[in-house]
This record gives C-alpha cells, structure tokens and sequence, in this order.
C-alpha cells in the first residue's frame, strides 16, 4: 500500500515500527561514532591541500602532477565505490566499514614514507580507494537510524564533517609542515581511524530500512547484485540530481587549490593561506545546521523544494566566487571565497538527503555508490587536473574560475529537477 507524504511527516506513522530497548541512545551514540570517522575521513583526504606548497618544493612537481595525486586519489575511489556497495549489500556494512577505515589509516601513515611522485602517488590511491567504504555505507547507514522528517537535520550535521575535517587538515597539516616536516602530518593524520575502528566495534548496525515504513523495517532485505543496482537510473529525479552533483564537486574539487591562490596572488605564505580557509570552514559551520532545519521545517511537504533550495545557494556560490577571484584586493578576494563557501554550505545536507530519499530503501547503498563514481569521484578527478593544467599554460588566478563556472551550471540543472518535481507533484494532486 503506498504511503503519502503528509503520512511520513507524521509521527503517528512510526507507532507501528519496532521499538528496540534503548532506540534513541543507541542511533545517537551510533551516529556520533559515524560522524567522528567521517571526520577523519575528510581528514586524511584533505590533509594534502595544506601541503601542496612544501611537497613542491621538496620535489619540484609542476601544477599538473600536483593535481595529479588528487585526481588520481578520487580515481581510486571511483574504482573503490562500486566494489565497496557490492560488499555491503551481499556482506554486512559494518565489516565493510571498519576494514575500508583500517586501510585507509594505514595507507595515510604510510604516506609519510613515500620518497618520490610514485611512492606518494601509490599511498594517496590506496587511502581513495578505502575511503570509497565509509562514503558508500555512511549515508544509508545514518538514514536507517533516524525517521524521514529528521534525515535533512543529519545529514546536515553528516556533511559537517567535510568542512571540521577540511579545516582541520589546513591546520594541522600547514603547522606541523612548518614545524615539524610535511611528512609528520600524514603520521598524525592516521592515528584516529585506528582509535574509532575499536570504539565502533560496540556499535550495532542497523536494519535497512527500519526508519521508512513497518513493512520494510519488518522484511529481511534482498541482497542486490550489481545488476539489480542499475535500477537507481530508473528513477529520473535520482538521474537529475547526480548530473548536479557532478558540476558541483567539480567546482568544490577547486577548492583544495585556494591556499595555493591566494600564496601566488596575494603573496600570503602558505600557513597565512591555509589558516585562513581553515577559518573560514570552521566560522561557516553553523550555517550547515541552519539551513538542514529551515529547509526541512519549510520545504520538506514540497517535492520542488529541496531541488529550488540547492539550485538558490549553488548561483549564489557562483556569484561570491566570481567576484572573489576577479578582486585586486585581497581583503575583497578573502570576503567573497568566504561569501561562497557560506552560500553552499548552508544546502549541504540537502545534497545527501536527496540520494537517498530518491531512491528506495534496499537501493541506498548502490545509489551512494553510483553516486560517488558519477559526482565527487569523476569530479575530483576532472577538478583539480583540469585547473593544474590551466594554471600551468595561463595562470592559476584564470583557472579558478573553474569553480563559478561549475556552480551556476549545477544551480541550472537543479532548477530543471524543481521544474520536473512541481509538474509531478501537481500531476499526483490532481489524481
């Protein structure tokens, strides 16, 4: 039997789920630990943006190998995404979780050995490609701890952890480089997985689907194949939604590019630079929390909403940045990354809360991982290349606007999603 919209925003809806002893503490405890290894996640990932600088001069890499170790990183996660969410779904998510963070650690430890392009390339491929277990069953994993009204909020607070981790790894990473070498912060940057490995070992894994509807939460799920996951494309407002977030990662993919921008524009060292967009990710935060709660509160009922939501804070995104990297004046240029950075983060939530809700329960873990092989990796793999190319043959200041250009096009393509979504909602309103 279907169920409606106004029935899921209901808490009378839910009566009918089984109630396990201790459900609130546990899906709360569950997502902190989640949440914490995101961190750490983003955490290693990023930590090479704050060391572009040093590692260049230890090696004299151009712009273009520069780019490189990212864009072959997000290759390995492309490759990782698929492989991982074939395992959870015919295996168990939470084995698949704890190796995927295991490797990864190891892998950002031992990056601090590597002697040459090859040896940082090989380590920095390794931890992509076992991060791709963390980003696959994170967002089904979360979405099975909590009802629908409230997934927004998570997920919201779920997407902190790329602008904590991002600064922390600015931070952390430009400081240790300065003090004590730009190997010694791949060594830190490995040490907590390996804690939350151990912590998340008490952590129960939820049932798929538990949150969503009785019938589902007590039905045993199927496992699917890699067949049964081409499904996901069936549904149009999943299809639209990836083809956004494809042009927005692309233009987020610049944004391990702007400590070195403004070190070659404005002349900032690097540990002025980094902190600076350190700062900028943590004074932001709120904004995250903000907008996930507003969003839902006001424009959950409307299936446009969410769609209009991104496309409003992605063109503004493309507006500050546009006035950021065309500004003479750094104080000018510092306002506008910071306005950007702000505009999009304030939908953060949103853009996960929609991969998920667009597809059906027992399809989640294939959606997250289509998903990270057609958006954040194929980006990250277009992103930092494409600008360490332009910024090799004209200048780096003319390759940033990479990330305008990519954010009004994705603000584009979620107007059409909204467009497509009022048209069915008015379609189901008159039947």
């Amino acid at each position: 039997m279907a169920v409606s919209q106004k029935e899921l925003l209901s808490d009378s809806y839910y009566q009918a789920l089984p109630a396990a002893s201790g459900w609130q503490q546990n899906s709360h405890l569950s997502l902190a630990f989640i949440w914490m290894l995101g961190v750490v996640c983003v955490l290693d990932s990023a930590i090479i943006s704050s060391l572009l600088t040093p590692i260049k001069a230890e090696f004299g890499f151009s712009d273009e190998q520069m780019g490189r170790f990212s864009s072959m990183f997000t290759l390995a996660g492309i490759i990782g995404a698929p492989i991982m969410g074939t395992l959870a779904n015919r295996f168990n998510r939470k084995t698949v979780l704890l190796i995927g963070a295991t490797v990864w650690s190891v892998a950002s430890l031992s990056t601090g050995l590597a002697t040459g392009f090859i040896g940082l390339l090989l380590w920095r491929v390794l931890t992509g490609f076992s991060e791709a277990a963390y980003n696959t069953v994170a967002p089904g994993w979360l979405a099975d701890l909590y009802r629908p009204r409230w997934r927004n909020v998570v997920f919201s607070l779920y997407m902190l952890r790329n602008k904590i981790g991002t600064a922390a790894a600015l931070a952390l990473g430009s400081l240790l480089a300065s003090e004590y070498g730009w190997r010694t912060a791949f060594f830190v940057a490995g040490l907590p997985g390996i804690v939350l490995v151990l912590l998340l070992l008490r952590v129960k894994e939820p049932t798929i689907g538990a949150m969503d509807s009785a019938q589902t939460a007590n039905t045993t799920p199927e496992k699917t194949g890699i067949r049964d996951s081409l499904a996901v494309f069936r549904y149009p407002a999943y299809v639209l939604h990836t083809v956004a977030l494809l042009l927005f990662f692309i233009a987020m993919s610049v944004q391990i590019w702007i400590p070195a921008y403004l070190h070659r524009v404005f002349a900032l060292t690097n540990p002025q630079a980094s902190g600076f967009l350190a700062q900028v990710l943590l004074y932001t935060l709120p904004m995250g929390l903000i907008g996930g709660y507003f969003s839902s509160l006001l424009l959950r009922q409307y299936r446009w909403g969410f769609p209009l939501f991104l496309a409003s804070t992605s063109l503004l995104a493309a507006l500050a940045f546009t006035l950021a990297y065309s500004s003479p004046t750094l104080s000018h240029a510092q306002v506008g990354i910071a306005a950007g950075i702000a505009a999009f983060g304030f939908s953060a939530g949103t853009l996960t809360t929609l991969i998920v809700e667009t597809v059906p329960p027992q399809l989640r873990n294939s959606a997250m991982a289509y998903s990270i092989v057609l958006t954040s990796g194929l980006a990250g793999v277009i992103g930092p290349e494409l600008v360490g190319q332009l910024s090799d043959r004209y200048s780096l200041g003319i390759a940033m606007y990479v990330a305008p250009v990519a954010y009004a096009s994705a603000g584009a393509v979620w107007l059409v999603l909204a467009l497509w979504q009022t048209r069915v909602q008015i379609k189901t309103t008159a039947e």
